[in-house]
């Protein structure tokens, strides 16, 4: 039974939340009352697969479902003999799909058993997914416990994106915001979802390679922070090199960690901005001229990339290569680096990106 009577406006775009369950009996009754705040939500069902059946774990949140007025579905699947974040999300957003079916305006979202989504989280998904293709949330940790490593390196990566997106901007992408894509918080249009053949099964970094394969397809991501989801900076996670391995190895380290050069990354960004220009204005010879001094490339092989480019972002992603040699400092000096680099003005961004 749905929470509320479900209009006919709100049928236009049914919502499946879907969500990968391993031993979270602790954790999973937040989520589940987080999902029965939301508000402004519209229409919406709660699609939970278990990796491994939990026939005490489903009868509770079962009852406690009930009693919010969710739309709940669950299934189980054989348990993995070790965690598999791929096949387990993949499972979760399958059974999404049936449930939506196939309405031309359906979306998915996905997040984690150990996450609690704000209260706007699903309307906020659904007003960004009327704009783009795929939505990526701004993912905070809950900080328990105290990571200072962790939140001075995210600090940083946040500044560096925000300098990334004033030289290098994305139209459909808010000038502020985040540099987060994590299974916290995605959404996707089902349509769209469906076209890239969803999650693959690696044990790990299954939302990272979903998302670049998206944008070289050219579908438009936005990385939205009113998106917003608070996730567990638990130090045992699930899944094999995932955040709580991440959290876990900073934790335990003496000297700050090591981070590309700021310098190297935006000489990055202002290649990557020249060759959204130049796809955008046409591609032709005047516009790749410029590009192919700068990336030190032959004209045929960029006329070849943007006659097959699907949309501008795809094409930066692939003509711009990472750097051959990577320089690598560590986070202090990082951090003044970046300082120096950060533009103070409109006039300053407009003369690195010529």
């Amino acid at each position: 039974m749905s929470r509320r009577p479900i209009s006919t406006r709100v049928l236009e775009a049914p919502v499946a939340v879907c969500v990968p369950v391993r031993d979270e009996a602790r954790r999973l009754p937040a989520l589940v009352a987080a999902l029965a705040r939301q508000t402004r939500a519209g229409g919406y069902a709660l699609c939970l697969v278990f990796d491994g059946d939990e026939p005490a774990l489903r009868t509770r949140v079962a009852r406690e479902a009930r009693a919010a007025g969710l739309a709940l579905h669950c299934r189980a699947m054989a348990r993995s003999p070790t965690p598999n974040a791929g096949r387990a999300r993949r499972a979760a957003l399958a059974l999404g799909l049936e449930i939506v079916g196939d309405h031309p305006a359906a979306l998915v979202l996905t997040t984690d058993a150990d996450s609690v989504p704000a209260n706007d989280w699903i309307a906020a998904s659904r007003a960004a997914l009327a704009e783009v293709d795929l939505v990526a949330g701004y993912v905070r940790r809950d900080n328990r416990p105290a990571l200072p490593i962790r939140d001075r390196l995210e600090a940083y990566q946040e500044r560096l994106y925000d300098l990334e997106r004033e030289l290098d901007p994305i139209e459909y992408e808010p000038p502020r915001s985040h540099p987060g894509v994590g299974g916290a918080s995605l959404g996707f249009r089902a349509g769209v979802y469906r076209a890239l053949g969803g999650f693959s099964e690696r044990p790990f970094e299954e939302d990272l390679e979903i998302v670049d394969v998206a944008r070289r397809a050219g579908y438009r991501l936005r990385r939205d922070r009113a998106v917003r989801v608070t996730t567990s900076s638990r130090l045992c996670g699930r899944a094999r090199c995932g955040l709580a391995d991440d959290l876990r190895g900073q934790r335990a380290a003496v000297d700050l960690p090591q981070v590309e050069h700021p310098a190297d990354a935006v000489a990055r960004y202002r290649r990557s901005a020249i060759a959204r220009r130049a796809f955008l204005a046409g591609a032709g010879d005047a516009d790749l001229l410029e590009l192919a001094a700068v990336l030190d490339c032959a004209l045929p092989d960029l006329r070849r990339a943007a006659a097959t480019a699907p949309s501008a972002d795809a094409f930066a992603l692939a003509v711009v290569p990472p750097a051959s040699e990577p320089r690598y400092i560590d986070l202090a000096s990082a951090e003044v680096e970046l300082a120096r680099l950060a533009p103070d003005d409109e006039q300053e961004i407009a003369r690195a990106c010529p």
